[in-house]
């Protein structure tokens, strides 16, 4: 596309400037000092927005399972795994779409329609008197919740450096922490006191306020193209390719061990099929589409495919221990859900403020290599400690254990800057949703992983007497099946039991600490290039004697970078 603007203006002489040059490693500057920008009231009123976004989320996604004995026994269904799933695989689905939305339409309609559908999802979900209906609701609440949490990544993206971002990204991260852990809390009370449906109506005045939050603070320069050219440019083929490889891969992680064996081909098809759709929609997506969702150039640099692989590897780690460490909890020491609750907490409080020191640390320094090799060092080192307990080992080792684990996975984090660090500013929006998408993707496979090792060696551990005793129940269902029984059980038979849960868990965490061995090999192919110190003009906030749609059609694929010293210029996009 030719460039119908004019003549870039130049920038006035300075004593000092920051030049920004693009390598095909990455960004560069001939200063490695950090400038802290002054934020505006404006910004600040559109981070607070974004942080309704993320909390708006979080407390949906952390409640939902506390309810599902009460919504179970209200609505007569027993396919509540579908209720979760529904909404995770819908979600994934949608962020690839979202991002290459937004590079299209700009950030602000993708996002407003996000919580539109986030809403609309919840009032089916509010109002269902049959599980079909809750489900549906669920699906059309994911789609919206998986574009609300990529387009606020995006828009942090867009506003704050990559140099700086850290700190925001750790602070959304904190308050989604926050939103899970209080989640189930506000769930249990409304369940109790009121009606489980509160559970989802609540979520329309929080979706109301936080829509007009957001219509009214996120002003942002949006391209100015005709409709009609704009859809033409939507990478549709390309999303529907990535869309039905996602969902064949989720459907099959769901229903592997559940419904069906792993080996059987009702498991087996769809996941070989989802595998290779997404091999022949990249394969697509660097040949045909105007305007890919997922360019080539974002996995064709070691650096960001090493990060990508992190965090797909992050994500699983993360998923397994955090999923079934109160399950060893529950089954070896005989915790009540409530207690083993709070015997979790050491890690869930470590997380974010080991995320906010590694934030800090990313900020200050512009390094992100040692950092990462710290992360997954002490990950690995916490996950080594776990394989070692023993039923008998003390409280203040396992929290020990847990502060460390905690540690290594804030610190992880660090993953998000491997991936940004060689790509152009422009290709933030399809950078953060992949990167949104490997995360959410990666948890599937983490729980099913860690879920069909932790269940197949129950079922060679477990004595054959407490087997038999069982109720005709899928392979998948033998753990939580048993754990409420330990209790009841002869005195022998409870240690035997409470053993093979130890030793089987055991397995579990051995695969986890292969995966953070796998994660810190991938160190061995990044670089540790610059932070970039600029971000991309063309997507900024606009001020208050502009229009939002300030953003001209022919300045629309050209990156705008801004050096410390506020000057602008035009920035050659290179493939990296």
């Amino acid at each position: 596309m030719e460039s119908k603007s004019g003549p870039q203006p130049q920038p006035q002489a300075q004593p000092k400037t920051t030049e920004l040059s693009l390598s095909p490693e990455g960004p560069t500057t001939n200063d490695a000092v950090p400038t802290k920008t002054k934020r505006s009231a404006r910004f600040w009123l559109i981070f607070v927005a974004l942080c309704f976004c993320t909390l708006l989320s979080a407390l949906d996604l952390g409640g939902v399972g506390t309810a599902a004995p009460t919504i179970v026994h209200d609505l007569d269904g027993g396919d509540f795994t579908w209720v979760s799933s529904a909404y995770t695989l819908s979600s994934a689905a949608t962020i690839p779409i979202s991002g290459n939305m937004a590079q299209i339409f700009g950030r602000r309609p993708i996002l407003l329609i996000g919580i539109v559908l986030f809403a609309a999802g919840s009032a089916v979900c509010g109002s269902a008197q049959t599980m079909v209906a809750l489900i549906i609701g669920r699906a059309v609440q994911g789609a919206g919740g998986g574009m609300v949490q990529s387009l606020t990544s995006i828009v942090i993206a867009d506003l704050v450096s990559l140099r700086e971002r850290g700190m925001y990204m750790a602070i959304t991260g904190m308050i989604w922490s926050v939103g899970t852990a209080i989640g189930p809390v506000v769930t249990g009370s409304l369940s109790q006191k009121a009606s489980w449906r509160w559970l989802f109506y609540l979520n329309l005045p929080l979706s109301g306020i936080t829509w007009v939050v957001v219509l009214a603070f996120l002003r942002l320069h949006t391209p100015r193209e005709s409709l009609w050219k704009k859809l033409t440019r939507v990478d549709w083929l390309g999303n529907a390719i990535i869309i039905a490889s996602a969902s064949s891969c989720m459907i099959a992680l769901t229903w592997g061990g559940v419904r069906f064996s792993w080996s059987s081909p009702q498991i087996l098809v769809p996941l070989i099929l989802g595998l290779c759709g997404l091999v022949l929609a990249q394969y697509y997506e660097s040949k045909w589409p105007v305007q890919p969702t997922v360019p080539m150039r974002l996995l064709t640099n070691r650096t960001s495919l090493a990060g990508y692989v992190g965090t797909f590897i992050q994500g699983m780690v993360i998923i397994g221990v955090t999923f079934y460490l109160p399950t060893w909890f529950q089954s070896v020491r005989g915790a009540s859900p409530i207690t083993s609750g709070l015997l979790f907490l050491p890690m869930v409080l470590t997380i974010s403020p080991a995320a906010i020191i590694e934030s800090i640390l990313v900020t200050k320094t512009g390094k992100y290599r040692l950092i990462n090799l710290f992360g997954w060092c002490i990950l690995l080192l916490g996950v080594g400690l776990l394989i070692a307990v023993k039923a008998n080992t003390s409280i203040a080792v396992l929290v020990v254990c847990q502060v460390i684990m905690g540690i290594g996975m804030g610190f992880v984090y660090a993953t998000t800057f491997v991936v940004l660090a060689p790509l152009d500013v422009a290709d933030n929006a399809a950078a953060v949703a992949l990167l949104t998408f490997v995360r959410i993707f990666s948890q599937a496979w983490g729980v099913n992983i860690a879920g069909a090792i932790l269940q197949n060696s129950l079922q060679t551990r477990i004595p054959a007497s407490v087997l038999s005793a069982l109720p005709p129940i899928p392979t998948s269902d033998i753990a939580y099946t048993i754990i409420p029984l330990i209790s009841s059980l002869p005195p022998a038979l409870q240690t035997a039991v409470q053993n093979a849960f130890l030793q089987s868990l055991r397995q579990v965490w051995i695969a986890m600490a292969v995966l953070c061995g796998i994660g810190l090999f991938t160190l061995v192919l990044i670089k540790d290039i610059p932070l970039r110190t600029t971000t991309d003009k063309k997507w900024d906030v606009v001020s208050e004697k502009e229009k939002p749609d300030a953003v001209s059609e022919s300045n629309s694929n050209v990156p705008v970078a801004v050096n410390l010293n506020g000057h602008s210029g035009t920035a050659e996009k290179q493939d990296v």
